[in-house]
This record gives structure tokens, C-alpha cells and sequence, in this order.
């Protein structure tokens, strides 16, 4: 994926009009529900996502999401692929969960140390 695709891509991800990352739009492209995003971004209490940009922890937890799909973009051409391998690849460094999981455990430093070392290795 080029940056100008990958930028197009966060640019779907975008609230219109705000420096905010749509949470809805995230679901949507997942395919994941609330509820599951919610979990990621406060595994100890109930998140509900009343309004357009959620919480504090909500966003940060989609700058992480997104993060870790910018390193990944170089691996993959069209954003249906990276986003397959984002839900599905499993990763033999991690007893074999997917990015998605390592993402849902809060582990993305170690996701983004992995795709830094390894590059076009990983998926």
C-alpha cells in the first residue's frame, strides 16, 4: 500500500470535520461490535459510545489500532488485504494469535517491535 492509499484509508476513518477517528467507522471496517472495541479500550468497566468520538481511552486505543496498520501497510497492496491479515494472520512469535488479539491484549509495542524488525516477514 502507498502512503497516499494508506492516507485515503485513514481518511475513511476520519469524523468528518475533526482530528477524531470515528469509532463507528472502525466497527464498520472491522466488522467487530461496540461492544468488543469498548473491551479493548477499557478491558475493566463499560465503555458506551454515545457520542461520534467516544472517550479518552477509546481514542487512544484506535491511534494504537492504527498505529499498528500504518507499520503493516508496507506488507500489504490493497486495504482489504492488510485488513485480513489485521483479523486473521496467525503470527508463530505470539503462540500463534492474530494481530487483532495481540491488539485486544494491549500488546502493541510488541506487535509494532515485531513488524520493525521483521518487515515484509510478517503476513
Amino acid at each position: 500500500m502507498t502512503e497516499a492509499e494508506f492516507e485515503i484509508f485513514m481518511d475513511s476513518l476520519r469524523i468528518p470535520g475533526s482530528p477524531h477517528i470515528s469509532p463507528k467507522r472502525v466497527i464498520g471496517v472491522l466488522g467487530i461490535r461496540a461492544k468488543d472495541l469498548a473491551a479493548i479500550s477499557n478491558p475493566r468497566g463499560n465503555v458506551i459510545i454515545r457520542n461520534t468520538h467516544g472517550t479518552v481511552k477509546l481514542q487512544k486505543a484506535l491511534r494504537n489500532l492504527v498505529r499498528i496498520l500504518s507499520a503493516a501497510s508496507a506488507n500489504h497492496t490493497i486495504a482489504e488485504q492488510l485488513l485480513y491479515w489485521f483479523m486473521n494472520y496467525p503470527l508463530p512469535q505470539f503462540y500463534y494469535r492474530t494481530p487483532y488479539e495481540m491488539y485486544a491484549e494491549g500488546r502493541t509495542e510488541e506487535l509494532l517491535s515485531l513488524l520493525s524488525a521483521n518487515g515484509r516477514d510478517v503476513g
